[in-house]
């Protein structure tokens, strides 16, 4: 694999560390138990997707709802397939509730990711230009929130991960990223859900909701166009968003930052992601303070 787009979520750490990073990631999250999950789901399922998830942002594109035509806007350029697994699925969650319309108030925005990855290590001490653990970037989300990519005066995506992922110390006022921490602190995720099963995880995809997972079953991709699937087949550390429900197909979205883009996975794949692998850990968005206006087109390049 080139190393332009190397892995990163560091599985090891995350089962050493579990409790620390991951069980108990923010006082200010409200991590539900299954039978409220359940209930979500419920309610936000009535309200069926129906159609290919680059379709619906591209219709909202259109109706100036949401700034992108298709959520899969950067390539990985470090290790921080963390980052954009947890970019991606804030970034869905908040499309989906724009098309199904079950949470009016998000106002979907793309998500700066060397602002979840970068600070988000430096926040847990996991400094440098390694990977993260998904404990991290939830604690991240939760604690810190997340920036809008159309801010104002916001540094190119390439090359920043790493420069941010440098050992500042938590909440420093010398960082880089310092003067924009009011702003990301303005858009906190304050509902998740811990997902242990693939049943679990399918059901959160299929009501509307996102995951951001990282697992040690490698998947692969078959098929062309909108109906292509994922596959089981052989290891490796990763991280990645799953979104998005195929009625037809009865699957749900996977989207791999690698550069593969997006597929569906069934629930026989589920299985050997979630239940199957040595190494897997995940959390869905279920709710997150909303941006008080819409996304600046202009300054992401759209029109």
């Amino acid at each position: 694999m080139s190393k332009h787009y190397n892995n990163g979520w560091l599985a090891e750490q995350e089962q050493a560390d579990k409790e620390s990073l991951f069980g108990s990631p923010c006082d200010g999250l409200h991590v539900v138990d299954t039978d409220e999950a359940m209930a979500l789901i419920a309610e936000s399922a009535k309200t069926p997707i129906l159609t290919h998830p680059w379709k619906m942002a591209s219709f909202l594109h259109e109706k100036d709802e949401a700034p992108y035509r298709r959520l899969t806007v950067w390539n990985q350029d470090a290790n921080n397939c963390a980052g954009h697994a947890t970019s991606r699925a804030i970034e869905s969650f908040m499309l989906i509730a724009q098309w199904t319309a079950t949470r009016r108030e998000l106002k979907p925005f793309e998500v700066y990711v060397p602002w979840v990855w970068g600070v988000g290590k430096n926040e847990v001490g996991q400094s440098g230009t390694g990977g993260a653990t998904m404990g991290a970037m939830l604690s991240m989300i939760a604690k810190n929130g997340v920036l809008p990519a159309d801010l104002q005066g916001l540094p190119p995506y390439n090359g920043t991960s790493n420069a941010w992922a440098k050992n500042y110390g938590k909440q420093s006022q010398n960082a880089p990223y310092s003067q924009y921490w009011p702003d990301a602190k303005q858009h906190v995720v304050t509902v998740a859900e811990l997902p242990r099963d693939a049943d679990a995880f399918y059901l959160a995809c299929k009501g509307g909701f996102a995951v951001a997972f990282g697992t040690s079953q490698r998947i692969v991709m078959q098929g062309t166009g909108e109906d292509r699937v994922w596959k089981a087949s052989g290891g490796w550390m990763h991280a990645m968003a799953a979104y998005g429900y195929n009625e037809r197909l009865e699957s749900v979205g996977i989207d791999n930052s690698h550069g593969d883009g997006f597929a569906w996975a069934s629930e026989s794949v589920l299985k050997s992601v979630v239940e199957s692998a040595r190494f897997y850990d995940a959390f869905a968005i279920l709710g997150i303070q909303p941006r008080q206006s819409g996304a600046d087109w202009t300054v992401l390049g759209r029109n």
